[in-house]
């Protein structure tokens, strides 16, 4: 007896809302209309706000917890603009309550969440600490659009991200809280990446994604005194997390 060939399966695309599609048409118009000349104050502030309504969209839709959720509030007239960098231990969440605290004194303010960082599943080794720092710049360069002082905030990992997007932007200054600079890895991991032998697959197979986070600490350390905009850290002793070296080294080779 014939029997029927089943259908072969086909992968569901992934579909948005309508306001989260035409929100997102807006933020690309926008974009495209103005192209790299830099917005208007009013531009400005029209660009973020489009930009924070399909954040909110965009992580509504994935069901994104509260503290794991990006912060974006902006004002007319700010007196410049902030952008908080998390960590691989920390999330948005910790640093929801120090950038209330700058835009309620003026600035506008964004904490980028970076996917896969500071989250309890095991996805950090899929990414690299590169595509990290793009997505951080695509945020600078954001806040960047209409002029003005932007200053970058970093923690943990973030602050190591922070120094290289001032390696690359026109920032204004950074803060770096419990700066992860200098790895608490053995001398042998750290001489393994200064090599660059940890792209081995054999070796980064016993290294796992600490040796990506260790590269991206690698690069920053060289190229700290070449920075010019001041410098503001601080780190506690104790730190359980952040090598405390790490505040050290940056006051041994930082010009500010």
């Amino acid at each position: 007896m014939a029997t029927a060939t089943p259908a072969p399966a086909v992968a569901k695309p992934f579909t948005t809302d309508p306001d989260t599609q035409a929100r997102t048409l807006s933020a690309w118009d926008l974009a495209r209309t103005r192209k790299k000349q830099p917005d208007t104050p009013r531009g400005q502030i029209m660009t973020l706000r489009t930009h924070q309504k399909l954040l909110a969209s965009f992580e509504d839709e994935r069901g994104i917890t509260a503290s794991d959720r990006s912060y974006l509030r902006v004002k007319e007239g700010a007196k410049g603009s902030c952008l908080f960098i998390h960590g691989v231990s920390t999330g948005p969440g910790d640093l929801k309550e120090l950038a209330e605290q700058f835009f309620q004194a003026g600035f506008n303010v964004y904490v980028l969440r970076l996917p896969d960082y500071g989250t309890p599943e095991n996805t950090i080794s899929e990414i690299t600490w590169e595509s990290a720092l793009n997505q951080a710049r695509q945020c600078f360069q954001l806040l960047a659009r209409g002029g003005g002082k932007v200053h970058v905030v970093g923690m943990g990992f973030g602050a190591t991200l922070a120094l290289h997007v001032a390696l690359k932007e026109s920032v204004s200054s950074l803060l770096l809280l419990a700066p992860a600079i200098m790895p608490r890895e053995n001398f042998l991991q750290r001489l393994l990446v200064r090599l660059k032998l940890h792209h081995l697959k054999f070796v980064h197979g016993w290294m796992g994604w600490n040796a990506d986070l260790m590269e991206g600490m690698d690069r920053a350390r060289g190229k700290i005194g070449k920075i010019k905009v001041p410098i503001y850290a601080a780190q506690c002793d104790d730190d359980d997390r952040a090598c405390p070296g790490s505040l050290r080294f940056l006051q041994r080779k930082s010009q500010n």
